[in-house]
């Protein structure tokens, strides 16, 4: 059965993460910036704006999934985003989230995951036992979008090809972070042309990972100052 019932394939990969990127930052300034200087009658902007910011989880969790398809080198990969993921504690927790840990080691614990997942080749019931295993961890380490962030990854990785079954597994597993959101995420990941895109090159196709804790880093010394 086809369940590829759209076919809209339009999007580049580097398309896609200039939307994760660009969502990602609206939802930050919304979240630490304005949301100590609203009033009563502006709540409805900063409800718009968290809502554009669901859009950028789901998305990289999807390019993460392709990285992991494409990647030449998988333990470069993940030392890549474990030290991005150590430097952008810095700024995460100068921003208040003592008790949490940055989004990049639930991408990192999710591509762990599905690196483990896809090493059990024969047995479909042992598939699950990698994302027990890491969601349980992510749950203790209480990462950005916990365990809910590392199931989405898995349904990326098992239902390529498989839009229909991607959203229908994995919307419910973001829903709570934003019905709208996290839902339109995930579509435009399955708008997805299996291309790269523009950016091309070592350095640009981990700046991402440079850019996370700079905007961070930058939004803090924001409200610092204010």
């Amino acid at each position: 059965m086809n369940y590829d019932l759209l076919n809209l394939k339009f999007l580049s990969g580097s398309t896609l993460k200039v939307i994760a990127v660009i969502s990602m930052t609206i939802d930050h300034v919304a979240l630490y910036v304005m949301a100590g200087h609203l009033g009563m009658q502006e709540y409805w902007l900063y409800d718009v704006l968290r809502g554009i910011g669901r859009l950028a989880f789901p998305i990289f969790a999807f390019l993460v999934v392709e990285g992991f398809r494409h990647t030449h080198n998988l333990k470069r990969y993940m030392v890549v985003l474990y030290m991005a993921a150590i430097i952008s504690e810095i700024p995460w927790i100068l921003l208040g989230q003592y008790d949490s840990h940055n989004v990049l080691f639930t991408l990192l614990l999710g591509l762990i995951a599905i690196s483990m997942t896809d090493m059990i080749l024969f047995n479909s019931l042992l598939k699950v036992v990698p994302l027990c295993i890491i969601s349980l961890i992510s749950a203790w380490l209480n990462t950005d979008y916990s365990w809910h962030g590392i199931g989405l990854m898995l349904v990326f990785f098992l239902f390529k090809d498989k839009p229909f079954l991607c959203f229908l597994f994995g919307f419910p597993l973001v829903m709570e972070y934003g019905i709208v959101g996290t839902a339109c995420g995930i579509l435009i990941c399955l708008c997805y042309n299996g291309h790269r895109g523009f950016i091309k090159g070592e350095w640009l196709k981990y700046a991402f990972y440079l850019y996370y804790p700079l905007h961070l880093m930058a939004i803090w010394s924001l409200c610092a100052k204010t």
